[in-house]
C-alpha cells in the first residue's frame, strides 16, 4: 500500500474511533450585484456610486460596472482559496492594468442577502494605502449548461454581402447558471488609435444549438433590455462559435471563443 493510501486510511480510522469535526465547504461561485462601494485611505471614506455585477465560477471571476460619468471598470481572472474567508484573485485582464500580472487578496464575509468583499491593498498613492470595501447582493441562479465557464474570444468578423471585416478587440465572456456577462476593450475612430471599455450583463438559456440572451445591464445603451437569438456551434467542449444576424442590415457577425482553463 502506498504512503498516500496509508495516510487516508489512518485519517478515516481516526474519524471512526474518535469522531471528526465536520468541515464546512465554502462555495464562492455565484452571481452578485453591487449594493455599495467604499474606498478608504488617508483618514477618509469615500462612497462611490456605481452599477456593477460580479460573477464567480468555480475557478474564475469577472466583474463589470459603470459610474455616473459613464466610465467603465471591467476585469476577469482566476482565483484560489487562501483561507476560510480569504481568496486570491489573479488578473487576466482589467481596464486599469490590461493584461499585466496583478494579484488581489480579497477578504470575504457572508451577509444575510449576499456578502462583503474587502481588498486591503487596493491601491497606493504618495505613501497612502487605500482599501476597497464592497457589499454585494446574491442573485438566484438557474441550471447549469454546456456553456458554463469563462471564454476568451479568439477572433471575430462581420460579413455584409461580399465584404468581410475582421474585428480587432479583446473580449471575454462568462456564462454561469443562467447568467452571462461580456467585457471588451475595443478600438474607436477610423484609425483605431484609441480604445474604450464596454460590457453587457443579462440572463440566458441554451437549447440545442440556440442561445437566447436578454441584456439587463450594459455600457451600450443600444443593448439594454434587448433579446438576442444566437446560433451556437461547438467544436469540442472547449471551443465554440456564436453567429448573429441583423434582420435590418443583413449583416452577420461571427465570434469564436475558447474556454479558459
Amino acid at each position: 500500500m502506498g504512503m498516500k493510501k496509508i495516510l487516508i486510511c489512518t485519517a478515516l480510522l481516526g474519524c471512526m474511533t474518535s469522531g471528526c469535526k465536520k468541515i464546512e465547504r465554502i462555495y464562492y461561485s455565484g452571481i452578485f450585484k453591487l449594493d455599495k462601494q467604499v474606498v478608504s485611505g488617508g483618514g477618509k471614506d469615500t462612497a462611490l456610486a456605481k452599477e456593477q455585477m460580479k460573477i464567480y465560477t468555480d475557478h474564475n471571476y469577472m466583474y463589470a460596472g459603470m459610474a455616473p460619468d459613464s466610465s467603465v471598470a471591467v476585469g476577469v481572472g482566476s482565483y484560489e482559496l487562501d483561507s476560510g474567508n480569504r481568496i486570491v484573485e489573479h488578473n487576466i485582464f482589467n481596464n486599469r492594468a490590461l493584461d499585466s500580472a496583478q494579484i488581489f487578496v480579497v477578504l470575504i464575509n457572508k451577509t444575510d442577502n449576499g456578502r462583503t468583499e474587502v481588498i486591503p491593498d487596493f491601491a497606493a498613492n504618495k505613501n497612502v494605502k487605500y482599501k476597497m470595501t464592497e457589499g454585494y447582493v446574491k442573485l438566484p441562479v438557474m441550471g447549469a449548461s454546456n456553456l458554463d465557464g469563462v471564454w476568451n474570444m479568439d477572433e471575430a468578423f462581420r460579413v455584409k454581402g461580399k465584404d468581410t471585416l475582421k474585428q480587432q478587440q479583446t473580449q471575454f465572456k462568462v456564462f454561469w447558471r443562467g447568467h452571462f456577462m461580456f467585457i471588451h476593450h475595443y478600438p474607436i475612430g477610423a484609425l483605431g488609435a484609441e480604445y474604450k471599455n464596454g460590457f453587457g450583463y443579462g440572463t440566458f438559456s441554451l437549447k440545442n444549438d440556440t442561445l437566447n440572451e436578454e441584456d439587463k445591464m450594459s455600457s451600450h445603451a443600444i443593448l439594454l433590455n434587448r433579446k438576442f437569438v444566437i446560433k451556437i456551434i461547438f467544436n469540442g467542449k472547449d471551443k465554440y462559435s456564436q453567429i448573429t444576424r441583423d434582420p435590418k442590415t443583413k449583416e452577420q457577425t461571427t465570434e469564436i471563443y475558447r474556454r479558459l482553463p
